[in-house]
């Protein structure tokens, strides 16, 4: 017997495990796939439902705001008779009245209305985040060693890490424009 024919059944095992591992990885990075696509089609859902939500809680603010200055309105009117005022000064306390509750009517909407793009912005970042991880997962599938699985997982941990840090700054920004724009419609009826 020859080294070729005593080789041959190492060579036969070494060949079923490369097919294996590279059936493995097929399989591995198919199912990464799918779960990334399962994902994103859970984000966007979840998103579309907070979309809708938020309008409808908008909606909702609005039309109890609205009942709540035509009574305040009343009942601005009713306290000012009652006490008396002059009818040139009860109208100028009630249309004060008025504005103040309009203004923060206002302000309201434009708060629920940052809430809702606050919302919208995260659920993109969840959405980029978890493509990156799938990314991530399909290159941790083709590792061929311990070195290479290493390097991979801390790419990834700094990559989350970083994101993380953006997300945070992304939300604080648009927090602080919000407030702003918030405030300076509060200020355009003191200004009036």
């Amino acid at each position: 017997m020859n080294d070729r024919d005593t080789n041959r059944p190492f060579d036969r095992a070494a060949e079923t495990g490369r097919a294996a591992a590279d059936e493995a990885n097929r399989a591995g990075r198919l199912a990464a796939e799918k779960a990334a696509a399962a994902g994103e089609q859970v984000l966007r859902a979840g998103a579309d439902a907070a979309g809708r939500n938020g309008e409808a809680a908008q909606d909702a603010m609005k039309a109890g705001l609205n009942t709540a200055s035509h009574a305040f309105q009343q009942v601005t009117d009713q306290f000012t008779r009652t006490l008396g005022f002059a009818e040139p000064k009860a109208q100028e306390l009630s249309r004060r009245s008025s504005q103040n509750l309009e203004a923060v009517t206002q302000a309201a909407a434009v708060l629920t209305q940052g809430a809702q793009e606050i919302s919208r912005e995260w659920f993109g970042l969840v959405q980029e985040r978890i493509k990156k991880n799938m990314d991530g997962l399909n290159a941790l599938t083709r590792c061929r060693s311990v070195q290479d699985v290493v390097a991979v997982q801390s790419d990834l941990a700094r990559d989350n890490l970083q994101q993380a840090i953006d997300t945070g700054r992304r939300v604080a920004e648009l927090s602080v424009e919000i407030t702003g724009k918030a405030a300076r419609t509060i200020q355009a009826r003191d200004a009036a």
